[in-house]
């Protein structure tokens, strides 16, 4: 009788503590479907259950319930918290994947990594890093940024040697302006495009030439800027030659010693840039100021290309041509 006794007190001191364990365990679910985002950050809370896979582009997902068909993060971040239960195959591009203690996955996990994530002004981008080699690169590029321009200049040179003079002319005369006007156009030449494309689009009739309006303006952006390029290249080449006293006359020459001057910075900085870390601050400085220098090529080129209407009238009056006095015989 005294056993019993002694039974019965004990498990009724047991069973209220057993009691609240398994009621701090239980956890009522609230179940959902597949879980889509795009360009945003997405959060499984601790009493949801989604019972399709979890899809999270351009932005980073945080689970603390369960996912019970995989979970796919591209541009972001993935995050097991401490009572997440995750069943299914995770695959994560271009993040990282932290995991609390008590986290519990089943099914493989697959990470591509092509370059570090980080958030900006236009949503997620990526952020290439590709250690030392990565300066090689950047170098390889300029390279051939600056022979395929030197090509198109030369090929301007030959077709339009009198619309670089007049441009080149005009953005010596009025550098103010055509900066302005520039880089105006710099601005608005997407949008106008856009908006006439969609004016052209809504009729009938004007859809065709949607498809011949596109190519041909930005074909004659294009020229209009390497055009300008040229223009000024070729002044600056010209300026130099008359201050060094050099006889002038051939345009290739003047132009490609413009040429050198205006891309001697960024030249110069990516070369650097493969030296030494103790050389990556110089390197910088240089870069800078060599992009500097070339977005106000750009401009002030472009808007001497408009103002002269792509070289083919003056702007300002053509240099007088002094004609040697005819020798008179004695």
């Amino acid at each position: 009788m005294r056993r019993a006794l002694l039974t019965f007190v004990l498990a009724s001191l047991v069973s209220p503590v057993s009691l609240s364990a398994q009621t701090a365990d239980v956890t009522t679910y609230k179940l959902t479907g597949a879980r889509i985002a795009i360009g945003q950050d997405v959060r499984v809370e601790r009493d949801e259950e989604v019972t399709n896979s979890a899809v999270v582009i351009l932005g980073s997902l945080s689970v603390e319930g369960r996912v019970r068909d995989g979970i796919v993060v591209v541009g972001g971040d993935l995050h097991l918290g401490p009572t997440s239960d995750v069943r299914g195959e995770i695959v994560l591009v271009g993040g990282r994947l932290t995991r609390d203690a008590g986290a519990h996955q089943v099914g493989s996990i697959n990470y591509v990594s092509f370059g570090e994530w980080s958030g900006g002004l236009f949503g997620w981008v990526p952020r290439f890093n590709f250690g030392g080699m990565g300066r090689w690169l950047s170098l390889a590029g300029t390279l051939a940024r600056v022979s395929v321009l030197a090509v198109l200049m030369g090929m301007i040179l030959i077709v339009a040697r009198a619309p670089v003079a007049r441009v080149g002319r005009a953005a010596a005369a009025e550098p103010l302006r055509a900066f302005v006007i520039g880089l105006a156009a710099e601005i608005f030449f997407v949008p106008f495009l856009i908006a006439a494309s969609i004016a052209l689009a809504i009729t009938i009739v004007g859809i065709p030439f949607v498809a011949i309006l596109v190519p041909i303006a930005i074909v004659m952006a294009l020229f209009a800027l390497v055009l300008g390029y040229t223009a000024i290249a070729c002044r600056l080449g010209e300026w130099v030659e008359d201050r060094l006293g050099w006889q002038p006359g051939n345009a290739f020459i003047a132009t490609a010693l413009g040429f050198v001057l205006i891309l001697g910075p960024t030249l110069a900085a990516r070369l650097i840039g493969v030296a030494p870390e103790s050389f990556q601050i110089g390197a910088f400085t240089l870069l800078v100021a060599g992009l500097t220098i070339e977005f106000l090529v750009w401009t002030i080129g472009l808007g001497a290309a408009l103002i002269t209407g792509l070289g083919r009238w003056h702007t300002v009056p053509p240099p007088i041509v002094v004609q040697p006095a005819p020798l008179t015989a004695l």
